[in-house]
Order: structure tokens, then sequence, then C-alpha cells
């Protein structure tokens, strides 16, 4: 009976012992199951300039970035001597993107056939106005910098 006995409980160790394995998971699979969590047309912070860095919203810090930003295209065309044969009031599209350094860059341009007659080098006057920015902190996903891309509206208005 002792050995009937000392059978099943050696019988139970080796059978329970089973289920106490842990199992190996491999690093893929932890960076696979990691990547379904992450939104990767999103990011934690937005690119900033130091002066809406004091802002504790994230989103009231991009709209201070944006703004700044506009007022900056705004100082530099107010400085050029515009004349034009026509009324203007139209919008432009600017394709902008900020690199993981800061570096602010107009990819694309998208001017209406009425401002682009009577303002061939508004291109070129905008990607100038980018020299007088300041430094920028680029956009962070999980503290790591990265690149980000927006499209940014610019209402010209030449009476």
């Amino acid at each position: 009976m002792i050995k009937l006995r000392l059978l099943l409980a050696f019988a139970l160790c080796i059978t329970s012992c089973k289920d106490l394995e842990t199992q190996k998971v491999s690093s893929d699979v932890l960076v696979q199951e990691e990547l379904k969590t992450i939104k990767m047309n999103e990011v934690e912070e937005y690119p900033s300039f130091a002066i809406c860095d004091s802002l504790q919203d994230q989103d009231s810090r991009y709209q201070c970035f944006k703004a700044e930003l506009a007022l900056n295209f705004q100082r530099q065309l107010s400085n050029k001597t515009i004349i034009v044969e026509t009324e203007l009031n139209d919008t432009i599209w600017l394709y902008l993107s900020i690199s993981e350094l800061g570096d602010l860059k107009i990819e694309r341009v998208e001017i209406p056939d009425t401002i682009a007659l009577q303002l061939p080098e508004l291109e070129l006057w905008l990607k100038d106005s980018l020299d007088s920015l300041p430094k920028i902190t680029p956009a962070n996903k999980r503290s790591i910098p990265v690149k980000t891309a927006f499209k940014m509206p610019v209402l010209v208005k030449v009476d």
C-alpha cells in the first residue's frame, strides 16, 4: 500500500510539473505585439517652438506652433513689395515636413492659378521665410523624435 501511495505521489509530481513550465516567448513575438498597440499616425508630443513649450496641454502647444509658423510667413511676406493687377483672395496649401532633428521643409505648395499668375515668386518667398524661424523641437513618439508631416492653409489677400 505504501508503495502504491509513493508511486501515485511520484506520478502526480511528474504530471503536475508540466503545468509549471514557463513558456519562452521570442523577442519577435513581443515586438509584433507591441507594434499592434502603437498608433503609427499619431504622435505623443507635437512639434513645438520654445515659446510654446510653457503650455501644458498638447493641443494648445500645437495650436501655438501653427500660429507662430503662420505669423512668420505673414511677417516675411509683408516685407515684400507686391503689385497685382486684380484683387487676390484665395488660399494656398503648404505641405510641410519636420525631420527628427527639427528641420522644417516645404515639400509641396498648391497655388491656385489666379495667385500663381500674379505672384510667380510666392513659392520662393515662402521657402526663403523658413530661414527666419526659431529652432523647432521635433515631434516625439515614446520619447523618441520622429518625422512629421502636415498640411497648412495660407490665406493670400491682396487689395
